[in-house]
């Protein structure tokens, strides 16, 4: 025999309803709080990450700065060798006391000293050309250091051209000097007397040092040593 079911029908519809109702309302409330869980963590993964990278950012910043206070360093290590360089290079090392006296010692007898002219200038070598063989590479060429060139010019008399080719060759053999020349050779006539008035050039030899020279350049057989003084008085 079957149940029968006495309740009225929008009694049960209602009942249905409300049951169907507080069911969509309990997941509504678990969506709602899932998606605040996921904020809430989501908000506090986004917060940790930026301190992450606040951090990270400031340590990068300290590593910017000791590298640019390097680079700093090694631009003043360059400055100051590049200037040590310089001062090497263009220190005068033969004084020019010494280079008058190699040149009176090199005078021979019938010669005297008239007038001397030293001239220095800066040489600054180019950097050599890429290719002619030689394997290019990507490090940067280096300029050449400075470098020092003392031009020396001479004006004396001599009784005779003997005398200045002896005088030539006395200063063509002195390790401090190179590149002897004869500018000209003229008769000229002083108290009475026919004599030559000769000018020489010539170049301080690259690397010159005075120190190295132990003792000053003997003077050739028969020569007479002769002073400034004895030069400027005209006794030829």
């Amino acid at each position: 025999m079957g149940m029968l079911n006495l309740l009225p029908e929008d009694y049960l519809r209602r009942r249905w309803q409300n049951r169907a109702n507080r069911i969509f309302v309990c997941l509504f409330a678990v969506v709602i709080g899932g998606v605040l869980a996921a904020a809430y963590v989501s908000e506090r993964n986004t917060g940790y990450t930026l301190s992450v990278r606040d951090e990270t950012n400031a340590r990068y910043a300290q590593a910017a700065a000791l590298i640019s206070q390097m680079h700093e360093l090694e631009a003043r290590k360059s400055q100051i060798l590049h200037k040590a360089e310089l001062a090497k290079n263009l220190i005068e090392r033969v004084p020019r006391s010494t280079l008058l006296g190699v040149i009176t010692n090199a005078l021979p007898k019938g010669a005297s000293l008239l007038k001397l002219d030293v001239a220095s200038k800066v040489v600054i070598a180019a950097p050599p050309a890429p290719g002619g063989g030689k394997t290019i590479t990507d490090q940067p060429r280096q300029a050449q250091p400075p470098a020092q060139q003392v031009a020396i010019e001479i004006t004396g008399l001599a009784a005779t051209d003997v005398e200045v080719a002896r005088l030539i060759a006395n200063l063509a053999r002195n390790p401090l000097t190179r590149g002897v020349d004869l500018v000209y050779s003229l008769a000229k006539t002083r108290d009475k007397n026919t004599v030559r008035e000769f000018r020489l050039s010539m170049e301080l030899a690259a690397g010159a040092d005075a120190i190295n020279v132990v003792a000053p350049a003997a003077a050739p057989a028969g020569a007479a040593p002769t002073t400034v003084a004895a030069v400027e008085g005209g006794a030829p």
